[in-house]
Order: structure tokens, then sequence, then C-alpha cells
């Protein structure tokens, strides 16, 4: 297809597809003669991504271009772009994993039956766990096995039920768009669950 199909096809501008290519977050087309390029299946599942890293999470073209780039190397696989695709959707920052957290996380896994590894998730949380202290609400071992084991078999499902068909654009949208409406319930569950334990205290 032509740009102006592409256009058509996805609902972004031609001005947006041409800013996007001159940004590097959406490959150029495959040219046909020195004058015409076409688009293809690749690009529409770009575009779909872009657009909802645009519209859902209110990416930055920056934003945009580190996800992309991470999916554009040659040795990109699955579990670093999901990994990349949870920070997106949580908003929460990756932080420097000091030893004090490092051993706390690495215990947690032992703790739970996880194989050790270093990953993104452990940046996270081990950000997350550092500004929860400086606040004054440190999370112990033994809170944090709780939370582990009641997370444990809905992140199993949850792995289980990721499709392994289609481009890692593809699957990276589809965990974006899944990662971020899981977190609304999740802490929604969270608050209603308080307050159902609230409402149970007062009433002895």
């Amino acid at each position: 297809m032509k740009l102006s199909e592409l256009a058509r096809e996805t609902g972004a501008t031609t001005a947006s597809l041409k800013f996007w290519m001159r940004e590097g977050v959406l490959p150029a087309g495959e040219l046909r003669n020195q004058t015409t390029a076409v688009y293809g299946q690749r690009h529409l599942d770009r575009v779909a991504l872009i657009q909802t890293l645009r519209s859902e999470f209110d990416a930055s073209i920056a934003g945009i271009r580190g996800l992309t780039s991470l999916i554009d190397r040659p040795d990109a696989v699955p579990l670093d772009v999901m990994e990349a695709c949870q920070v997106i959707a949580t908003g929460l920052a990756i932080g420097e994993v000091h030893d004090e957290y490092a051993e706390l996380i690495g215990e947690l896994h032992d703790r739970v039956g996880w194989i050790r590894f270093d990953s993104l998730a452990a940046g996270v949380l081990a950000h997350a766990l550092a500004a929860s202290a400086r606040v004054g609400y440190p999370y112990s071992l033994a809170a944090l096995e709780q939370y582990a084991r009641m997370l444990d078999p809905i992140a199993e499902s949850d792995i289980g039920a990721i499709q392994p068909e289609g481009t890692l654009d593809v699957m990276a949208r589809n965990l974006l768009v899944a990662a971020a409406a899981q977190n609304r319930v999740l802490i929604a569950m969270n608050q209603l669950a308080h307050t159902a334990a609230a409402v149970r205290r007062a009433r002895g």
C-alpha cells in the first residue's frame, strides 16, 4: 500500500506518519521505484503500537523510541519487551538496585521458589521499596512474601494466556493494554478490600 493508504487504514495523518519515520519510530517504506515507497503489515502493526502509546499512555516521542528501538534490535526477546511494557503501563520508575534491596529481593525469590535473575522488574520493585521506606512505610520480607504468594498464580495464568503469535509490535500493544487494565483492577480491588476490612472492624 502507498502512504496515503496506510494513513487511511490507520486513521493517522500522512504528516504524522512522515514525522514518525523521521524520528525513527516507524520504519521507512520499501522502495518500489525512485519515487514510490510501499508499506505493509509491519507498518500497520507499528502504527497501532505508536497510536496506543500516544493515546493511552501519553508517551513522548523519546519514550516511544525507547520501546521501538528495543523491539527492532536483532536480539530482541519477548521477555525484555514485556518488562519494558510493564514499566510503561504502571508508570513506575526504575531505580538502581542497592545491596540492601538486592538481597531482600533475592531472599524473596528464594522464599517463593522463583529463580533468581537480574530483571527490570527487580529495579522497579527496589525503587518502590526505597520510596516507601523514605516516607516511613517500609516493607518487611514477610509482607512481600505474602503479596508474592497471592500474585504468583495470577501471574502464572497471565503468562499462560499470552499468545505468541504475531510480531513483537502486536505483542507489545496487547501487553500494554492488558497490563494497564489489570493494574487498574488490582488497585481498585485493593481499595475495596481495605474498605471491606474497615467496615468489618467498625461493626465489631
